[in-house]
C-alpha cells in the first residue's frame, strides 16, 4: 500500500469517504463487504483474496472512481480507466460482433497494429497520472499482436494494480501463457459461449472448439503447476445468442477449469449504426470512467461506436489527459447530462 501522504489530493479524499464508512480502524475483508458507499462485487473480493492486503486500500480507491464518479457525473483528472488496442484485426467472425461488418473490415484503414512508441506513452501516461486500470483488448484479438507479451511485461513494469485481458484464446500457446502470468495479470476472460464444438463454432465463426478448450487447459495446468500462488483470475464470458446456450451448464462444464463463468445477454453491437433509435435518456457511465486508444493512437468513448464516429482525440496528437478533459469529450458529457444523447450517433442508438 502506498503512504497516505504519497497520495495525491484527489485520492486521499476518496479515503476519507471509505474509512467515514466504517467504524473499524482497520479494513478486513468482512469490513470492506459491509462499506456503506458502494457494495462490493464478487470480483473486487476475487481481486481482494488474491492480492496483499497491503494494497487493498489503493484498489478501493480506484474502484471507488470507477463506480462511483460516474454515478455523480464527475470527471477525474485522467481516465481511471484505460482499455489499450493491440490491434483491431480479428481472427474469427462471431455472429454477434461488429467484425462481421464488411464496411469496417474491408476498410484497410480501419486495421493495424499499435507501434511500440505509441503503446509505451500511452502507458508511461497512465502510470505518471496514477491510472491503475488498464484492459488489454478492443476491437481486435490483441494475442495476435506479435509483441503482446512484450507489452504484458511493460505493464507489469509499471506496477500497476489491475490489467486486465480479453482474449478468444485461439493463439494461446505456452510462451504467451507464461508471459500473462509471470506479469501477474489480474483478469484473464476467455470469451467463449459453449460446452460444445456445434454450437461454439455457429457463434465464433473460424474457431475450433476443441482447440479453444484444449488452450484453456493448458492455460489452467500452467497456472496450477508453475504459478501456485498466482494472482490471476481467469473467466469465462459467453453471449447469449443461442437458444441451446444453457448458463447451469455453463457454469457445470467450464467450472473445473475456470475461476468465474458468466454469460450475458446478447447487444446488437453488429452494426450499432443502422440500429433503431432506442430513444434513452440516461447518462452513459462510459463517459466518467473509461477512454479506448485504439491501435492508430485514435481515443473513442466507447466500442460500441466502432468507426469512430464520437473519435475525442488521437494520442499521437495530443495527451490522454488533454483528450480526456478536452472540448469534445466535455460536450458530449454535457449532452448526456441534459437529456440529449439522441443527437448523438450511435449514442442514439446503443441500448445501454
Amino acid at each position: 500500500m502506498s503512504e497516505t501522504n504519497s497520495r495525491s489530493t484527489e485520492d486521499q479524499e476518496i479515503l476519507k469517504i471509505l474509512e467515514s464508512s466504517t467504524s473499524k480502524a482497520n479494513f478486513s475483508k468482512t469490513v470492506i463487504s459491509d462499506l456503506k458507499q458502494f457494495d462490493i462485487t464478487p470480483q473486487e473480493l476475487n481481486w481482494l483474496d488474491k492480492h496483499s492486503e497491503s494494497l487493498w486500500l489503493d484498489y478501493l480507491i480506484v474502484r471507488y472512481k470507477f463506480r462511483m464518479y460516474p454515478a455523480q457525473q464527475k470527471v477525474s483528472k485522467f481516465p481511471s480507466y484505460l482499455l489499450i488496442e493491440p490491434t483491431s484485426i480479428c481472427n474469427l467472425r462471431c455472429v454477434m460482433c461488429f467484425q462481421i461488418d464488411e464496411t469496417f473490415t474491408r476498410d484497410k484503414s480501419n486495421m493495424g497494429l499499435m507501434p511500440w512508441k505509441l503503446f509505451t506513452s500511452v502507458v508511461d501516461q497512465a502510470a505518471s497520472h496514477g491510472c491503475q486500470s488498464i484492459t488489454m483488448a478492443s476491437r481486435g484479438e490483441p494475442t495476435l499482436h506479435k509483441r503482446f507479451g512484450d507489452m504484458l511485461k511493460y505493464i507489469h513494469s509499471k506496477n500497476l494494480l489491475d490489467t486486465k485481458i480479453n482474449t478468444n484464446a485461439t493463439k494461446l500457446n505456452n510462451e504467451l501463457i507464461h508471459d500473462i502470468l509471470k506479469s501477474e495479470v489480474a483478469t484473464v476472460t476467455f470469451s467463449v459461449d459453449a460446452t460444445n464444438a456445434e454450437t461454439y463454432e455457429k457463434i465464433r465463426v473460424r474457431g475450433k472448439f476443441d482447440e479453444v478448450l484444449s488452450n484453456i487447459k493448458n492455460f489452467n495446468e500452467i497456472r496450477s503447476k508453475h504459478y501456485p500462488n498466482s494472482v490471476t483470475t481467469t473467466r469465462v464470458s459467453g453471449v447469449a445468442v443461442m437458444p441451446d446456450q444453457d448458463p447451469e451448464e455453463m457454469r457445470e462444464f467450464w467450472s473445473d477449469l475456470i475461476d468465474e463463468v458468466t454469460i450475458v445477454p446478447n447487444l446488437p453491437r453488429w452494426d450499432s449504426y443502422n440500429n433503431p433509435k432506442f430513444g434513452r435518456k440516461t447518462i452513459c457511465n462510459i463517459l466518467y470512467s473509461r477512454m479506448y486508444v485504439w491501435w492508430d493512437g485514435t481515443c473513442n468513448p466507447c466500442d460500441f461506436d466502432y468507426k469512430s464516429l464520437l473519435k475525442v482525440g488521437n494520442a499521437n496528437e495530443e495527451t490522454l489527459s488533454d483528450i480526456w478533459n478536452g472540448e469534445r469529450y466535455s460536450r458530449f458529457r454535457n449532452l448526456h447530462e441534459n437529456m440529449r444523447r439522441s443527437e448523438l450517433n450511435p449514442c442514439d442508438r446503443c441500448p445501454l
